[in-house]
């Protein structure tokens, strides 16, 4: 993606800046060291709360701070809320939120000044109920805007220095400094998750296309999405790769749009020269995407998800792991929604006797893998609302 060239040229200027302030106070070149593995982090990672916690560790240790936190200003509430709160007191943070102006934190956000104060609790300004939520005593603390071309995006906060009464000009510097790498970070983790909801929005939009054309399978692709996820939690996939699958599973009948309405909404079973025309979809499916650069990831879950576990199914007649794990996953999940749901044709089967088809075919039309993980989620959800 072009963003990570942006956010390596940012992070290249904000070292360079680091670099300069760190100097002119006589820092280690640990610091350094620090600052340019936390940056190496920053371009390998989009997870605001991952970005925001090893910053958080680095200005802690390097200040020998007790604990610390990072805020991050909600422009549209006009509130600070705790991204990053360490410590044991951590989790009873993160349920506080400060008004802007409010407290020492909610003051530097909204005049975007830093405060180095050497007796909080006695501080005025200090909202007293978070030292008393928590239970810890702060003395000394020292309090930064992170900004980001003069737009004050959050608060980092150091509390109570190990061993001496208060932070000192060098730890002023040193957190300028790497405010400067979290206020990039803040600001490109907002970028790529406008990017991405513009993203999912697109993929949405063409999904409904497909709705639109064939009324009696609305909302088979939501529902094949919805299966196929919890399937990939039953296999602990990562995050990307649910991600992924998730996109795979919501266009994986987007081929259809270049099938012939009269066959999609067709009254009564296929004939078999209407059965080979609407086995094309999976392919037309992939040349559509094949014309967009950010869907071509999901090809595979298109492609492929009429394949069959023995090789007997269409599109390549691939077999066993040799099909893609989402269009193996996206098979067990597309049967079972095709077999209960209602058709002009046909009545919907129960859960019980679809269940007994998945099994029963597994193995030949699917992963057994696949269709062990699919029972485990599917008896999960039944203990689930048996409970709720």
């Amino acid at each position: 993606m072009d963003i990570w060239f942006y956010i390596a040229i940012s992070l290249a200027m904000a070292l360079v800046a680091a670099l300069i302030k760190i100097k002119r106070n006589n820092g280690k070149i640990a610091t350094l060291i620090k600052l340019n593995e936390t940056s190496k982090k920053i371009t390998s990672s989009i997870k605001l709360k991952d970005l925001m916690g090893e910053i958080m560790e680095i200005a802690k240790t390097e200040t020998n701070a007790e604990t610390g936190s990072i805020y991050i200003v909600d422009e549209e509430k006009q509130e600070l809320w705790f991204e990053v709160a360490f410590g044991e007191k951590g989790v009873k943070l993160k349920e506080t939120r400060l008004e802007m102006g409010e407290g020492i934190a909610g003051w530097v956000a909204k005049e975007g000044k830093s405060i180095n104060s050497r007796d909080a609790d006695n501080d005025t300004s200090f909202k007293k109920e978070i030292s008393e939520k928590i239970k810890l005593k702060q003395k000394s603390m020292l309090t930064i805007p992170i900004k980001f071309k003069e737009k004050t995006l959050g608060v980092l906060q150091v509390i109570n220095k190990k061993g001496k009464a208060s932070f000192d000009d060098k730890d002023e510097a040193f957190l300028e400094a790497i405010s400067t790498s979290a206020a990039i970070a803040i600001e490109n983790a907002k970028l790529y998750k406008e990017m991405k909801n513009t993203y999912f929005e697109t993929i949405h939009a063409l999904a409904s296309s497909i709705d639109a054309k064939d009324p009696y399978t609305r909302g088979h692709s939501h529902r094949v999405t919805e299966y196929s996820v919890e399937i990939g939690k039953e296999m602990n996939l990562r995050d990307d790769e649910l991600e992924r699958l998730e996109y795979m599973a919501v266009l994986h009948d987007i081929g259809k749009i270049g099938i012939r309405d009269s066959i999609l909404n067709k009254t009564a079973p296929l004939n078999d020269e209407e059965y080979e025309v609407i086995k094309d979809h999976p392919l037309i499916g992939a040349k559509i995407l094949e014309s967009s650069k950010s869907l071509k990831m999901l090809i595979n879950g298109v492609k492929y998800h009429h394949e069959k576990y023995d090789g007997t199914g269409y599109g390549e007649g691939l077999k066993g792991r040799e099909i893609p794990l989402g269009a193996r996953i996206i098979a067990v999940a597309d049967a079972y929604d095709a077999m209960t749901t209602d058709r002009p044709y046909r009545k919907g089967l129960s859960h019980e006797i679809s269940m007994e088809e998945i099994n029963k075919f597994s193995g030949r039309q699917f992963d057994p893998e696949i269709v062990r993980h699919f029972n485990a989620m599917m008896e999960r959800k039944l203990v689930d609302s048996h409970v709720g």
